[in-house]
């Protein structure tokens, strides 16, 4: 019988693989610029994360460490740690199209615009 960390090991594989499909899909979608570069940067992540998971899934189903010499758990922390780093990376993008395309401000006009609509 297979066990229930097993179980959830594949599962998570799987969910990464599907992920990473979508967002080649909706990679494929988008022109050149500031959005495309974020979802670059976030595939990187998310492929570290799936390396991460597939470590794990073979650790789970083989029953056994598996390790580069005496190094058993390096891997693993070196595959989340490239992953955060990628994140850091990602979040500064994300902060740098928020300037880009946001309108926050233009946003409150537009919302005060409406409001006095409303009351005619």
């Amino acid at each position: 019988m297979v066990s229930v960390n097993t179980l959830i090991s594949i599962t998570t594989v799987v969910f990464g693989l599907a992920s990473l499909l979508l967002i080649s899909k909706a990679r494929s979608r988008l022109s050149r610029g500031s959005i495309r570069e974020y979802v670059d940067n976030f595939s990187i992540c998310l492929a570290f994360i799936l390396i991460f998971s597939l470590w794990q899934t073979g650790r789970t189903i083989f029953g056994r460490e598996i390790s580069i010499s005496e190094l058993a758990g390096y891997p693993e922390l070196i595959f989340i740690a490239f992953a955060y780093t990628g994140f850091i990376l990602v979040s500064y993008r994300l902060f740098k199209i928020s300037k880009e395309f946001g309108f926050k401000e233009e946003g409150r006009g537009i919302e005060r615009i409406i409001k006095g609509r409303k009351k005619r």
